[in-house]
C-alpha cells in the first residue's frame, strides 16, 4: 500500500467529504449485518464485554453498536456484562439468547483479558447463535492464534465481522466459522458536533499504552499540545449512578426500574460520557494528530480536519485501506515528522479559517 505524502497538502487528495464516507460506510455496516438481522430480531439478545475503562474508542464503538441496535432491532439486550464478571454468574444468563461480541481491536494476543473472555464465551455456548461485531484481528505468536482456532472450533452458529482485509485473511484461513467484512460500528453513530470552539491548534493524541510505537513527547510550539485519552473524569462512576437511579425513579415505568433495565442504562451512559470526554478533547483542536483509530474515526464524524499515524501493527492504514476512510481534510503519514509537516503546512493554509 502507497501512503500518502502528507506535505502537499493540495495533490492526492479524495474528493469525498467527511459525510460521505460516514453515509456509505453506514450503508456497509447495514449490509453486513443483514444476515443476522432477522436472529436479532427474532429472540432475545446479550451484549457481552462492555469497556467499562477509559479508552473512548471503545465507547464509541458501544454507543455505536446500541444506537445501530435500536434503530433496527427496536429492543435492549437482555444482558450485557463486562469481560471481568465471573464466568460462572455470565454463562448463567446466557442460555437461550443470541450472544453479541463487543467490535474493537482486541482480538489476539494483546489484550489477553478480553480475548480470553471471548474465548470462554464461544466455547461454553457452541450451540448459541453468536455474533462478533467487526475487529481487527492480531497475534503475536502462531500458538496463540493455535489454541483461538481450537477454542472457537466447536462453535456451530459463529459469525465474525472484521475490519481489514488482513483480519479477513487469518480469520478465513484458521476458523471454521462465517467472516464478513464490515466496518467499526463507532461509524453507526453518524455525524457529530463540536462541543467547543478550538483553543489549541495541533492536538497531538497518541497512544501512550501496548499498542503505541514510543513516540517521544517534544516541546511543542505554543498552541500545541500532547495527550492521550485514557483517563476517566474523577466523578464520573458516581455523577452516572446517581443519574441511573433518578432516571429511574422519575419514569414511573415498572420496567425502566428492573435490574436489566437500570444495568443497561448504567453502561450506556458511561460510554456515552466517555465519548463526550473524547468529543470535548477533539473539539479543543484546529487540527489533530493521532495513531490511535478512533481518534481518526471520531475526527471523520465531526469533519474535524486530521492526520494519522499507525499503531505498532498497522491497524489504522489497514482499516482505512478497507473502506476508503480517508477525505479531503484527513491526511495520512508515515512518521511523526511528517505529521507534524502536514499540520504545519495545514495551519498555514488554513488555520486562520474556522473549523
Amino acid at each position: 500500500m502507497t501512503l500518502v505524502q502528507p506535505v502537499t497538502l493540495a495533490s492526492g487528495q479524495p474528493a469525498q467529504s467527511h459525510l460521505d464516507v460516514i453515509v456509505r460506510l453506514q450503508g456497509l455496516i447495514d449490509a453486513a449485518l443483514a444476515p443476522s438481522l432477522a436472529v436479532l430480531k427474532a429472540r432475545p439478545y446479550a451484549l457481552l464485554d462492555v469497556p467499562d475503562y477509559g479508552n473512548v474508542g471503545d465507547s464509541a464503538i458501544w454507543a455505536g453498536q446500541m444506537k445501530w441496535l435500536q434503530r433496527n432491532v427496536g429492543t435492549a439486550p437482555a444482558y450485557v456484562c463486562d469481560h471481568r464478571d465471573p464466568m460462572e454468574k455470565v454463562n448463567a444468563n446466557l442460555d437461550g439468547l443470541t450472544l453479541l461480541l463487543q467490535g474493537g481491536g482486541n482480538f489476539g494476543d494483546i489484550w489477553p483479558a478480553n480475548h480470553g473472555f471471548r474465548e470462554a464465551v464461544i466455547s461454553a455456548h457452541p450451540q448459541s447463535m453468536i455474533l462478533q461485531f467487526p475487529q481487527s484481528l492480531h497475534f503475536e505468536t502462531a500458538a496463540a492464534l493455535d489454541k483461538t482456532a481450537q477454542r472457537l472450533s466447536g462453535a456451530r452458529n459463529l459469525r465474525i465481522l472484521v475490519r481489514d482485509h488482513e483480519s479477513f485473511d487469518i480469520a478465513t484461513a484458521q476458523f471454521d466459522c462465517e467472516v464478513a467484512m464490515c466496518p467499526d460500528m463507532a461509524f453507526a453513530l453518524g455525524p457529530l458536533d463540536r462541543t467547543a470552539s478550538p483553543d489549541l491548534d495541533v492536538l497531538l493524541l497518541l497512544r501512550t499504552d501496548k499498542e503505541g510505537t514510543g513516540l517521544p513527547t517534544e516541546a511543542w510550539p505554543r498552541g500545541w499540545e500532547q495527550a492521550d485519552w485514557l483517563e476517566d473524569d474523577p466523578d464520573l462512576y458516581r455523577e452516572v449512578l446517581r443519574e441511573t437511579r433518578v432516571s429511574a425513579l422519575l419514569s414511573l415505568n415498572p420496567s425502566r426500574m428492573s435490574q436489566r433495565a437500570r444495568r443497561n442504562h448504567y453502561y450506556n451512559r458511561l460510554a456515552e460520557q466517555r465519548l463526550a470526554r473524547g468529543v470535548r478533547q477533539l473539539s479543543r483542536a484546529r487540527f489533530v494528530i493521532t495513531d490511535r483509530l478512533h481518534v481518526h474515526i471520531v475526527s471523520t464524524l465531526l469533519g474535524l480536519p486530521h492526520c494519522f499515524l499507525d499503531n505498532h501493527y498497522g491497524k489504522i492504514s489497514r482499516f482505512s485501506a478497507a473502506f476508503a476512510t480517508r477525505w479531503s481534510d484527513s491526511y495520512q503519514a508515515r512518521t511523526l515528522p511528517e505529521a507534524v509537516a502536514c499540520a504545519r503546512l495545514w495551519l498555514e493554509r488554513d488555520g486562520d479559517h474556522p473549523t
